[in-house]
């Protein structure tokens, strides 16, 4: 097997992994790195300079890409399955989407599968701010006080597009919720995910639009309360972007969210997204 070497990066999240970009299709060497992104739920490839072939490739080594359908752009990266990530998008559905990754959020709401990975490549780094934040949610679960598990064990919350589109659109029209509910309607998922590999993390973030069962208030409160706790610092990375970087996140075990950055930063990354394997329920 090529030679490599992994870093924890902190207690709870988190690692750095030093290889040549040559090197991570070499037999072997994806697979320990699906287990160590099942581990350390971010794995941050600092100047691998990766292609995007290539990228596409490692991808498909990982499990399953997913095409890039409801991101799709026209472009020559899209039609390989990669989704440019900035924030120059004129079509206004891919504006928002981007738009709305400034929130926390865990990818695949609005499907009964969310995705069970993500790589980001960066292609040109901002000039200012447009980090990219990560909280690991099962580290989170451990760590809550008892009270605060026997409150939201076997809630059910609601997911929607619109909930996380009227953090940034205050006053949308009608059409425009029309069209966010086209895309993504209200979908219920567990609030507390019992994995089958007896982990639990939690299905909240900028999508949550409510707890069945509760007034819109109570459950709002509830759910930024969880959102609060699970991203305090004990919980997060915070990654910087540098040209060359890639990161790949297990994402039902996180949380994520860019830091704030304007269409004139500079900052565009590569994403491709790996098929998830397990359902909420």
């Amino acid at each position: 097997m090529s030679t490599f070497e992994i870093q924890p990066i902190t207690d709870q999240i988190g690692a750095q992994v030093f290889i040549q970009p040559e090197r991570l299709l070499d037999e072997g060497v994806p697979e320990v790195m699906l287990e160590a992104l099942n581990q350390y739920a971010v794995l941050v490839f600092p100047g691998l300079f990766l292609d995007d072939d290539s990228m596409v490739a490692f991808s498909n080594r990982i499990g399953d890409m997913e095409a890039a359908t409801v991101t799709a752009d026209g472009s020559d990266q899209s039609r390989k399955g990669i989704y440019r990530i900035a924030k120059d998008k004129s079509e206004q559905g891919l504006s928002e989407y981007v738009q709305g990754n400034d929130y926390w959020h865990m990818d695949g709401t609005s499907y009964e599968m969310p995705g069970k990975a993500t790589l980001l490549k960066c292609e040109s780094p901002p000039n200012v701010g447009g980090e990219t934040d990560f909280a690991n949610l099962i580290s989170a679960y451990l760590a809550m006080p008892e009270p605060l598990k026997s409150r939201i064990d076997k809630l059910t919350v609601l997911h929607s597009m619109e909930a996380a589109m009227r953090k940034f659109r205050t006053d949308p029209s009608e059409e425009d919720i029309a069209r966010w509910n086209r895309i993504f309607p209200p979908t219920p998922h567990p609030l507390v995910w019992r994995m089958r590999d007896g982990r639990i993390s939690l299905v909240i973030g900028a999508t949550a639009c409510g707890i069945e069962g509760m007034e819109q208030a109570e459950g709002d409160a509830l759910l930024q309360e969880l959102v609060d706790w699970c991203t305090q610092d004990a919980f997060t990375y915070r990654h910087s972007w540098s040209k060359g970087d890639l990161v790949v996140f297990n994402n039902p075990l996180l949380l994520h969210r860019s830091q704030p950055y304007g269409p004139d930063s500079g900052r565009q990354l590569h994403r491709t997204t790996v098929k998830g394997v397990e359902p909420f329920n």
